[in-house]
């Protein structure tokens, strides 16, 4: 251990005595190491974020679906009630009628995605009501022109949010009915936000599939789509058990025209999409530290043709081969290592700044960092392999003679 000291002693004497080329050799292990250590981060902040604005848009409900391809059977009433009446833990089932439309208030018109669903629809998103309330399993049941908007539609349609009890003018595919505002729900997310901000305003109007059916033409025993409302963690579940069910109540097993899926199958995409577009930018910052380590290669050998006379020196007194290529392997690790460990403060200070530009939470994986720190002096061993190894076999005489 004491030998070992020594040579990390002469190795650091080494790299102060050239401090200039001695940093100007490090540059490229520093970019490379915070090049690696600020894409991870970001791409940590960046996929913490999106399936965070995700979750909150959609993270609470899943499709069951039929392929009206593969089969003639239809959607009907009495599939929600086998499903409400078979499944536990849910928050509840619906069919999905959605349509593009149009909204009129008493102040604007704008185009409108009209969603009719159960009450359960509620959990559709995670804005909560702030004003008003949602309409009830009564309200469904007896088919009410009530609706349910957000905050922010309700100041276009209206110019106010005092808009409870008033009424919007709703129009689809050359149908109009009346309904009148009962619910407000909060804005949308960031993440909606900004998806719209190029798009044309778009209001979101919620209204019972039952009055949805009468008022614009939808048939409630022909469908195709129903939707399940259940908790995040076991939302997968849920949606594959709904599945099941009507699979075996439509005896269409082995037809494959039954599917499903649930927003957490396109989080899992994004993953994969965000874990790929990771590791390419890892390994483009990879190649930073190769070319990094090619220039500790190149300064290690100048190193050894300086301090020719120096080796031959010591093997004359008796410095054994073993000693001399230890001597250069900890001068080249050292190097790498202190580059590093700037490298990695510099990464750091680097994903913090453009974590809190973008607004993105600082995510450092620590066992990434040791890794990296690893690995820089592991590139620093490789490359420093090859001066190591010419210093240590010079023969003294010949190191004497220059």
């Amino acid at each position: 251990m004491g030998r070992l000291g020594e040579y990390f002693r002469s190795a650091i004497k080494q790299i102060m005595h050239n401090g200039y080329r001695t940093f100007m050799t490090m540059l490229g292990i520093i970019i490379g190491i915070a090049a690696v250590i600020s894409v991870v981060a970001l791409g940590n902040g960046m996929t913490d974020y999106v399936k965070e604005e995700f979750n909150g848009l959609y993270g609470n409900f899943g499709y069951v679906n039929l392929d009206i391809g593969k089969t003639t059977e239809y959607f009907t009433m009495e599939d929600l009630r086998v499903l409400e009446n078979s499944m536990e833990d849910i928050k509840g089932v619906s069919p999905s009628f959605q349509s593009q439309g149009r909204a009129r208030g008493t102040r604007e018109s704008y185009i409108a995605t009209i969603d009719g669903g159960a009450e359960c629809q509620l959990y559709a998103l995670a804005n909560p009501i702030v004003k008003g309330q949602y309409f009830s399993k009564q309200q469904v049941d007896t088919s009410q022109r009530v609706c349910v908007m957000l905050r922010t539609d309700a100041t276009k349609l209206f110019g106010t949010e005092e808009c409870i009890g008033k009424e919007v003018e709703l129009s689809i595919r050359g149908k109009s009915a009346i309904y009148t505002v009962i619910g407000l729900r909060e804005a949308m997310n960031t993440m909606y936000n900004t998806l719209m901000s190029t798009q044309e305003y778009s209001a979101i109007i919620e209204i019972p599939y039952t009055s949805c059916a009468t008022d614009f033409g939808y048939d409630m025993n022909k469908f195709y789509q129903i939707i399940v409302y259940a908790e995040q963690s076991n939302l997968q579940d849920k949606v594959n058990e709904a599945q099941e069910i009507m699979v075996n109540h439509h005896s269409l097993r082995g037809e494959n025209a039954i599917t499903a899926y649930s927003m957490a199958d396109l989080s899992g995409s994004f993953d994969e999409l965000m874990n790929a577009i990771s590791t390419f930018l890892i390994l483009v910052a990879v190649i930073s530290l190769v070319v990094g380590g090619i220039g500790i290669m190149n300064i290690m050998l100048v190193s050894v043709t300086e301090r020719t006379r120096e080796i031959g020196i010591r093997k004359s007194i008796g410095a054994r081969t073993g000693a001399i290529m230890a001597q250069f392997l900890s001068e080249s690790a050292m190097l790498t290592l202190i580059g590093g460990i700037i490298g990695i403060i510099v990464g750091i200070t680097l994903a913090y700044i453009i974590c809190s530009t973008l607004g993105f939470k600082l995510i450092i994986d620590p066992e990434g960092v040791i890794g990296t720190a690893l690995f820089s002096i592991i590139i620093g061993l490789v490359f420093g392999l090859y001066p190591a190894l010419k210093a240590a076999r010079m023969k003294p005489i010949d190191a004497l003679r220059v």
